[in-house]
């Protein structure tokens, strides 16, 4: 509860521009899955992008900070209702906890919005790239860079969906790569996921040294946090993301980086969705599930990015 003070009471409620139609601000409550995420961000960067377009100036954005607890995530998504919102965003989040405070949204006819969190019931729809997708031309570049054998460290987590399809689909990949040999796994704890894989990365790389020929992360941070941990070992071998962050894609293209693919997702045209599902909603009058053409689940491609891209 005091991180969320805390983070209110410094700069959460912003105010943004709204049309002049507007009889009272859009009040909205971003429950976001933790801030420290890049995603977040560049996923505010485009729905603020979109209201400045817009001369948008007097929309009402409470943001709620989970810190990577399921648990927190469901309090913020009751705090956003008790609140007297508008809409609802959760951004990558685990809603595995959430099922009775989306249901509580629900019953105050309040549309919830989800980004990379996947759809359950209560949630109006929740907006993702096609991770099966993405994980498979990702982890393929990997073992590509293996040449299809060798001893592979897996570093992942199990609570967020997203990153569990993503993991899932290395798997069965896997499968089909008998040579490939796992010799190490890290399951983190999304509320400190860079120093745990820093530590992990370390662990690994005392324990094995130049035995392990590449690292699988589940995103770009924890990919970036294992490089840091290799480099100080003394390592040097090929490392995977996914998120196609500006870093990520600045190490990819250095010469002799270990950081070697990515996938690159939209997280700005998210932000932006999120901003007209607002104003559709609220302003133009259309029904929330008319917003997203009837769907549960959005999907965006994605792009793999690597070293052949940089030319």
């Amino acid at each position: 509860m005091s991180t969320v003070l805390k983070f209110t009471s410094v700069a959460i409620i912003a105010l943004w521009a709204a049309s002049p139609a507007l009889a009272k601000p859009v009040k909205i409550g971003w429950v976001q899955g933790n801030a420290a995420f890049q995603a977040e961000q560049r996923t505010q960067d485009g729905f603020k992008k979109y209201l400045t377009d817009n001369n948008i100036d007097d929309w009402e954005v409470t943001y709620l900070d989970s810190a990577g607890s399921a648990e927190k995530v469901a309090n913020n998504i009751e705090d956003a209702v008790n609140r007297g919102v508008d809409v609802i965003y959760v951004t990558y989040a685990d809603l595995r906890a959430s099922s009775n405070a989306l249901k509580g949204a629900e019953s105050a006819h309040i549309p919830v919005y989800t980004v990379d969190s996947g759809w359950i019931p209560g949630s109006t729809a929740d907006i993702t790239t096609n991770n099966w997708q993405m994980s498979a031309e990702v982890s393929l570049s990997l073992i590509s860079q293996m040449k299809g054998k060798g001893n592979l460290i897996i570093i992942t987590t199990d609570k967020i969906k997203p990153v569990r399809e993503r993991t899932d689909t290395l798997r069965a990949i896997l499968k089909e790569y008998p040579d490939i040999k796992v010799i190490g796994e890290y399951n983190f704890d999304v509320a400190n996921f860079y120093q745990e894989t820093l530590n992990a990365v370390q662990d690994f790389g005392t324990r094995y040294g130049e035995e392990i020929d590449a690292v699988w992360t589940p995103w770009d941070e924890p990919a970036q946090a294992a490089i840091t941990a290799l480099q100080g070992a003394g390592l040097n071998v090929p490392v995977s993301g996914m998120d196609g962050h500006p870093e990520a894609i600045k190490a990819i293209c250095e010469p002799n980086s270990m950081f070697v693919a990515t996938g690159r997702q939209q997280f700005e045209e998210w932000g932006v969705n999120l901003a007209t599902y607002a104003k559709r909603v609220m302003v133009d009058g259309d029904h929330p599930k008319e917003v997203t053409n009837g769907k549960d689940i959005v999907y965006y491609g994605a792009t793999l990015f690597t070293k052949d891209n940089c030319k």
